[in-house]
């Protein structure tokens, strides 16, 4: 029955959700707040690529920062040290992280569990070194500056507005696409990987290919972000593929809830805004972020979009119990 309502919903509210989202700039005008839904549009792109790996398929993977700085990377270099516009630089670093997703999760996707999540966060950790060793291509500690902007024809999208406009549609695209693969086939096998892999295998299921193939697809998703990033703010550095990053990825997901794909959207607006509010406490980021990890925790276990579904579904049903 809940798989049912979640299916209703999500036809019912994408299409609102998208009409309000881009007509949100006509109506309020240019602001700081463009800038802090943009960060929330690209942090939602991970999330939701996540979503389906861990949510939906039950394989934990620590490699997404890997992938999101992997597509920022090679969109710099690409654009910035080959003269590949920035749109030709996206889709061939998508490629790029497509390949190595591929090569990466037919070695790693043999494990499960907590083996599976060693051998993506030792991914990871290469990836990080990788970059820094690799100065003479990558800038190293120093990162890569000047990347350029994203463009149509002689106009430069460098303004909030701009990026808005790109990586808003891009995300509800990517929304929409999660969401009809979901309800698909695909998605309720990828749930029943996620039951029990073994039953699956009696009822005839390549296991293995649909883990592989979710791992690639999820994987571009961070990778898509990291491209966008590297435009919108001109500059990458080591710190988009550590370890700290794909731990806030998956805190992501704690605060939504794992297996929910507007969840993810949720949980990564409540770190974006949580990060804003921080900023003057730098220092202490990361205890503010485990308190309030807490806190959610312990008064939505399943997370603050399931929880605040239950809370709704309570006060529903409780007039209806004083009556009788």
């Amino acid at each position: 029955m809940f798989d049912t309502y979640m299916k209703d919903m999500n036809r019912l509210v994408w299409l609102p959700v998208s009409a309000g989202v881009l007509a949100l700039p006509l109506l309020l005008g240019d602001g700081y707040y463009l800038n802090v839904l943009n960060f929330i549009a690209l942090y939602s792109m991970i999330a939701i690529g996540l979503c389906l790996l861990i949510g939906y398929c039950g394989q934990l993977s620590i490699s997404h920062s890997a992938f999101f700085a992997i597509g920022a990377y090679s969109s710099a270099i690409l654009s910035l040290r080959f003269g590949f516009h920035p749109f030709v630089a996206i889709l061939i670093s998508q490629l790029i992280s497509a390949v190595l997703a591929l090569g990466i999760g037919s070695v790693v996707l043999r494990l499960k569990g907590h083996y599976l999540a060693i051998a993506t966060l030792s991914f990871t950790i290469i990836v990080e070194v990788i970059i820094v060793e690799a100065a003479w291509v990558t800038g190293g500690l120093q990162g890569l500056s000047g990347i350029p902007p994203l463009s149509l024809g002689s106009m430069e999208l460098d303004t909030d507005l701009g990026v808005y406009y790109v990586v808003w549609p891009v995300l509800l695209l990517l929304l929409l696409f999660a969401l009809n693969l979901i309800d698909s086939r695909f998605g309720r096998v990828i749930k029943g990987i996620r039951e029990n892999e073994d039953v699956m295998r009696l009822f005839g299921v390549g296991v293995y290919g649909y883990k592989v193939k979710v791992f690639v697809l999820s994987s571009v998703y961070a990778s898509i972000a990291g491209s966008l990033y590297a435009h919108f703010i001109g500059f990458v550095s080591p710190s988009a593929a550590s370890l700290s990053f794909a731990i806030d990825i998956i805190m992501v997901l704690a605060f939504g809830g794992f297996n929910l794909i507007w969840g993810a959207m949720l949980g990564a607006a409540a770190i974006t805004y949580l990060t804003e509010y921080l900023t003057d406490f730098a220092d202490f980021k990361r205890v503010a972020f485990g308190v309030a990890l807490v806190v959610v925790m312990i008064i939505f276990p399943s997370g603050l979009l399931p929880g605040l579904q239950r809370w709704l579904k309570a006060g529903r049903r409780a007039p209806t119990g004083a009556q009788r």
